[in-house]
């Protein structure tokens, strides 16, 4: 059992802590607190598949079509 030291700016450090890990800080009011890991989940931002519907031939002909006036010549 190890016994971490609060420091001046109320910091604890948990030796096995990942950073960026969130704790919920419960007091029991005999002196004792209970750190609990918090799990905060999240959605994949791209789930498969979810991009199809934005990815169809008429848009890639459009995003072509745009790509032809492009040039990589700098002009003066």
């Amino acid at each position: 059992m190890k016994t971490p030291k609060v420091d001046p700016q109320k910091r604890i450090r948990i030796p096995d802590a990942i950073p960026g890990q969130v704790f919920a800080c419960e007091n029991k009011g005999n002196g004792s607190l209970t750190l609990t890991i918090v799990r905060i989940e999240t959605d994949e931002p791209f789930p498969r598949g979810s991009l199809t519907r934005h990815l169809t031939a008429d848009r890639d002909k459009e995003q072509l079509g745009l790509l032809k006036g492009c040039t990589w010549e700098v002009r003066k």
